[in-house]
């Protein structure tokens, strides 16, 4: 037997002693001292190593929950209702575990040995699975593979840490909290729409979704916003998965020096001596702007918390960040048999995550069925959002972009977008009309379609 084969059973065997004293300290509970809950807040689902072990703790938690008591006799009954008893051991099993069950002050403490024995395990597996990812990866997507892999194991570090700052009495924080409302709180980054800026405060941890059917603005919306809050000083990312380099700086020049989106596009054969002008003279501000750009088509919620950790240790603040677009996104878990659906819905549910734990705002664009084109007046609605009703439970707003141009080009609303926030968890919704000048691949407020020359 080698020494790494017995360094595990010891292991094994000490945690497997930890969940033997716990458990029959809480078959030995009294009223005088209940020491289940103690147990509960220490012990998650999966910490238990030995499988009868796991029996009898949800035997035991059934009958606490239902306020009945968790001796022996209890406990028989009720793994013997549920078919489990001999699975569990058996009485002389249960007598056992109570036999060897530790005192009610120690409980606490075994409980903590059997969540770390379970942690060490976790941690061991997330090597294996680490190094398994190592000797598979794709040479072209290597950084993808070290970002899933360094996510996992931050998951794992983290380890419901805040857990303590999450419960408790509803008074115990009232009065700190009404502190903070006489204290006036900037926005964590801007949009820079002023009536949209003005309804709807982008706090840490948000995440908005806009969605549109193609050709509405939506990447020209995304971009405008992310140069909007970087001119503020406030860091800003971009994960631009549908556009290239080239063609995202030909966008944000055209829309900043207002150069016709063409002439950049066409270069030397397109650009007057007066489009140079203008470049030259916003080149600079744009150099100097704190904009992250990343143009891999391969991004995963991973990735972006690597990049969004990456910016944090240069700037000291977590970015504003965009994602154009989420259904083009990969999962972490990269599971070639997840429907679009699942696959949409795990990616949504682990952005909002990430915004609540890094603090950054996040907008992520999305795309609409056809649902809008079906209907008369061609209005987008938040059911029409493809793939997942995730989003729509998960965003804490959701923008749907409109142009009724589009679908009548001689409309008397011609040039005009709407903004329509759908949903706003934290204010009123609204329509918020804006200009799109598309020739300088922008949307504009109406009232400030162009700006003085410098």
């Amino acid at each position: 037997m080698t020494t790494q084969t017995q360094d595990r059973d010891q292991e094994r065997a000490m945690s497997v002693e930890a969940e033997r004293r716990v458990l029959g300290a809480c078959l030995m509970a009294t009223p005088s001292y209940d020491p289940v809950a103690d147990v509960a807040r220490a012990v998650r689902e999966g910490d238990w190593c030995e499988p009868a072990h796991e029996l009898v703790w949800s035997a035991v938690q059934r009958l606490h929950g239902a306020s009945r008591p968790t001796g022996v006799p209890a406990v028989e009954a009720q793994l013997r209702s549920t078919g489990d008893l001999e699975r569990a051991g058996g009485l002389v099993g249960l007598s056992r575990l109570a036999s060897e069950a530790c005192s009610p002050a120690e409980a606490g403490h075994y409980a903590d040995l059997v969540h770390g024995y379970a942690q060490v395990r976790r941690y061991q597996q997330a090597l294996v699975r680490g190094m398994q990812g190592a000797r598979q990866a794709d040479p072209l997507a290597v950084q993808e593979t070290i970002a899933a892999h360094q996510a996992e194991l931050e998951h794992l570090a983290a380890d419901d840490q805040d857990e303590d700052d999450t419960f408790g009495r509803f008074g115990d924080h009232l009065d700190a909290h009404l502190d903070s409302l006489a204290v006036s709180l900037p926005p964590a980054a801007i949009t820079g729409f002023s009536d949209l800026d003005s309804r709807m405060k982008l706090m840490p941890g948000q995440m908005i979704v806009v969605a549109a059917r193609p050709a509405m603005g939506k990447s020209a919306f995304a971009l405008g916003v992310a140069t909007a809050n970087a001119r503020t000083g406030a860091p800003t990312l971009v994960h631009s998965l549908e556009m290239g380099r080239a063609e995202v700086s030909n966008r944000i020049l055209s829309a900043r020096a207002r150069v016709a989106f063409h002439h950049i596009r066409d270069g030397v054969d397109g650009l007057t001596q007066d489009d140079w002008d203008r470049l030259d003279r916003y080149a600079p501000e744009l150099k100097d702007l704190p904009l992250w750009m990343d143009y891999s088509a391969r991004v995963s919620p991973a990735r972006i918390r690597s990049r969004i950790k990456t910016i944090v240790r240069e700037t000291g603040r977590a970015p504003l960040v965009v994602v154009d677009y989420l259904q083009l996104m990969q999962t972490d878990q990269r599971n070639a048999r997840q429907s679009p659906y699942e696959r949409v819905t795990e990616i949504s549910r682990e952005l909002k995550i990430l915004a609540s734990d890094t603090g950054a705002v996040l907008i992520a664009l999305a795309q609409l069925n056809r649902g809008p084109e079906q209907r008369q007046d061609k209005r987008p609605a938040v059911s029409d959002l493809r793939d997942s009703g995730a989003l729509e439970q998960d965003a804490d707003a959701i923008i749907l972009l409109h142009r009724e141009d589009y679908y009548e080009p001689e409309s008397e609303r011609s040039g005009e977008t709407d903004l329509i926030v759908a949903k706003h968890r934290n204010g009123p919704t609204a329509t918020i009309t804006v200009a799109h000048q598309f020739h300088y691949s922008r949307l504009r407020d109406m009232a400030a379609t162009e700006e003085p020359a410098r």
